[in-house]
């Protein structure tokens, strides 16, 4: 296993449960993926990733470029490959992970299935 999915929860333990925040992400097992764990938001909903996939499925020409809100992950993608880039690393012109955009796929569908679970 390379990665998991993650809900985490920042607050105080005194602070009250309606008003706690969740954000969602990853955590990796492998460092040359390590750069994923900075699609974590708290604004990730099953909505906003099935968007990204019906985006992704629709590529014809050109590129397709997401930033996560709340993250620091810009993600760019054509038909082939998925390219990662950890937005912390501002001077790096090479993305972090290079992915089949197939792959990335999986991962989507994956993230989406676990925010459903999550009531996301």
């Amino acid at each position: 296993m390379e990665y998991k999915f993650v809900k985490n929860n920042y607050c105080s333990d005194k602070v009250p449960s309606h008003l706690v925040h969740y954000d969602y992400g990853v955590k990796t097992f492998n460092k040359e993926i390590e750069a994923l764990e900075q699609i974590e938001s708290g604004y990730w909903t099953s909505e906003e990733v099935q968007n990204m996939l019906d985006k992704i499925n629709s590529i014809t020409n050109k590129d397709f470029e997401y930033s996560v809100e709340g993250g620091h992950l810009l993600i760019v993608a054509d038909k082939e490959e998925t390219h990662l880039f950890n937005l912390l690393n501002r001077e790096q012109k090479k993305a972090d992970i290079i992915w089949s955009t197939e792959r990335f796929i999986k991962f989507l569908k994956e993230f989406k299935d676990f925010l459903q679970k999550n009531g996301r």
